[in-house]
């Protein structure tokens, strides 16, 4: 048995033939079609309950006709009025149907109990059908049943009478405008799938779009911040070798009696530390957007915490005195996004001025959630450095609050880099040294929304 296609529409039942389309369709129209049967149903129920007036000039019993049509009215009323309870929206369409079954099996009781056809009373199942069509949403088959059981009680109600000519033609005429007014519905649940199908492709189109605006528009704030490091960072290294080369250069013509072949090798060395600024801010910012690529490609490896760490210590210079605790096990995340968190790390320990000399290292892992706490004995860093320092490119106001000639760039690429798994990067100042706590969701409890562990 073949899989019905997604928008494919059953050609009796005028359904989509998938279920689960079917269900979206009925959640897209639900509170349309409400509306609509609610209005619909409550005018007829109010032109059925006012026709009383004709009834006192054109019927042979009145008293009768009218206790008819109000106690038909109460019993639909009663049964419009769940509608307006949510619990029993979800059957709209049932009730709309049974409402309309009543109306019309009370125009065809006054037909019956009339002693002739010459009141012509199917002129208002005729006046129905095309008003309840046109107005109401009821489903196909709904409607089908309302029509066909009418015209079914109609036919009985008509023939208890002679089969005179005015049986016979009033019959084929409700016949004719019943099957017109199914033909009808029938097209109009069609068109409304098929508009359905188009909202839904608009709509994808859309998703899709902006997807594509945000990621722009993520682009041009990451391409803008790139910038912005590149004119307050960069500059300065390249203003200090075109200087200083000017130096060195007049201190090997000798041109220049004021500046010694000690003042061009001093010059020299501060172009060499320039350029090594210039190198390590270019690395650095090249470093923190790659990440960037790999934000939107989702990888879910499954990668050693154990293994990772220890290959971490190992990029430690030998002064600092590693100690590690603890068992981090496996966990499914980003590989290279997580080992570019490590080793931006290892890059922060690297620096002469975080004078560390000591590290320990406790891991921790609780239902596939790492936690790597970082214990150092290096120079104390606040809270609001650190806020400083790990805040991503794009939310700085101001480079001039960096002083130096090179952005910190180390703890920033952590922070940015634990973001993208899911994860999160804290920070705690000790009496003697700076605690920084890594968290590791595992990739699919990241895409699930669960939070990181707290500290």
């Amino acid at each position: 048995m073949s899989t019905p296609k997604k928008g494919e529409i059953n050609l009796w039942s005028g359904r989509f033939a998938s279920r689960e389309t079917e269900a979206a369709f009925g959640a897209f129209v639900f509170g349309r079609n409400l509306a609509a049967n609610v209005g619909g149903a409550s005018l007829g129920l109010f032109l059925f309950v006012v026709y009383i007036f004709s009834d006192y000039i054109d019927a042979v019993d009145p008293n009768k006709v009218a206790a008819i049509r109000l106690v038909t009215f109460a019993i639909c009323a009663f049964l419009m009025s769940f509608l307006f309870v949510k619990r029993f929206r979800q059957y709209q369409d049932l009730i709309s149907a049974a409402v309309l079954i009543l109306m019309g099996a009370a125009i065809n009781l006054i037909v019956y109990i009339q002693p002739s056809l010459e009141n012509t009373y199917y002129i208002a199942l005729i006046q129905g059908f095309i008003m309840f069509t046109l107005l109401l949403r009821l489903s196909f088959v709904g409607m089908t049943v309302v029509i066909v059981s009418t015209q079914a009680f109609f036919t009985v109600a008509a023939f208890s009478h002679d089969a005179t000519r005015d049986t016979i033609l009033q019959s084929v005429n409700l016949l004719f405008v019943g099957l017109i007014c199914i033909a009808g519905s029938y097209l109009l649940q069609r068109y409304q799938r098929v508009d359905f199908l188009k909202s839904q492709t608009i709509q994808h189109q859309n998703t899709k779009l902006n997807i594509l605006l945000d990621d722009a528009k993520r682009d041009n704030e990451r391409k803008l911040a790139a910038m912005n490091m590149l004119v307050h960072f960069v500059k300065t290294p390249l203003h200090q070798i075109s200087g200083f080369s000017d130096i060195v250069m007049n201190s090997l013509d000798g041109d220049d009696d004021r500046i010694s072949i000690n003042d061009g090798v001093e010059g020299a060395r501060y172009i060499k530390d320039a350029t090594a600024n210039l190198t390590k801010s270019v690395n650095d910012l090249l470093t923190y957007h790659r990440l960037d690529d790999l934000d939107g490609e989702q990888r879910s490896d499954e990668a050693s915490i154990d293994d990772l760490i220890y290959d971490f210590s190992e990029t430690l210079s030998a002064e600092i005195n590693v100690k590690v605790e603890g068992e981090g096990g496996l966990v499914r995340t980003d590989d290279d996004v997580f080992k570019t968190a490590l080793s931006s790390l290892a890059r922060h320990y690297h620096n002469p001025n975080s004078g560390v000399t000591s590290l320990a290292i406790e891991l921790c892992n609780q239902n596939g959630a790492v936690q790597i706490t970082l214990k150092d004995n290096g120079a104390v860093i606040d809270e609001q450095q650190f806020q400083q320092d790990t805040k991503p490119l794009t939310k700085i106001n101001s480079y001039l609050t960096c002083a130096g000639s090179e952005m910190p760039m180390a703890l920033r690429t952590v922070a940015h880099a634990l973001d993208i798994v899911g994860g999160a990067f804290e920070h705690q100042p000790l009496a003697d040294g700076n605690a920084f706590v890594l968290k590791l969701l595992n990739s699919d409890q990241a895409m699930s929304g669960l939070q990181p562990l707290s500290a």
